[in-house]
C-alpha cells in the first residue's frame, strides 16, 4: 500500500507526561513527524480532547506541546507486547522547539 502521509514520520522514543482528568500521566513517543506524535500509554483520552504534553528531549530539555487527540488504540493483553497502547496527537500550531529537534534527526 502506497504511502499517503504528507509528511513522514521517525521512529523516535521519548519520555512524555502530560495531565489527565486531574492526573499526572506518563507515556513515550513511538513515532513523531512534524504535525503529530504517537504515543504509548494505558492512559487514553477522549477523542478530540485537547491535550498538552511535555516531551522529554535529550540534554534535559523539556517542550511542551499542544494538540488534539485524533485516535486512540487500545489492544488485547495477547497483543501489547507487539503493539503499544496508545493515542495520537495532532500538534496545533507551530512549536519552534518541536520542529528544530524534529528536523535535526537522520
Amino acid at each position: 500500500m502506497a504511502e499517503k502521509r504528507a509528511f513522514p514520520r521517525k521512529r523516535k522514543r521519548l519520555i512524555v507526561d502530560f495531565e489527565l482528568d486531574g492526573g499526572k500521566c506518563s507515556g513515550f513517543t513511538v513515532d513523531i513527524s512534524y504535525t503529530g506524535l504517537f504515543i504509548g500509554t494505558n492512559q487514553l483520552p477522549r477523542l478530540n480532547q485537547t491535550l498538552t504534553v511535555n516531551l522529554h528531549l535529550p540534554g534535559g530539555k523539556k517542550v511542551a506541546c499542544t494538540g488534539k487527540v485524533v485516535r486512540g488504540r487500545k489492544m488485547p493483553a495477547a497483543l501489547a507486547q507487539t503493539d503499544a497502547n496508545g493515542f495520537c496527537l495532532e500538534l496545533a500550531g507551530y512549536n519552534e522547539d518541536y520542529t528544530r529537534f524534529f528536523a535535526s534527526l537522520t
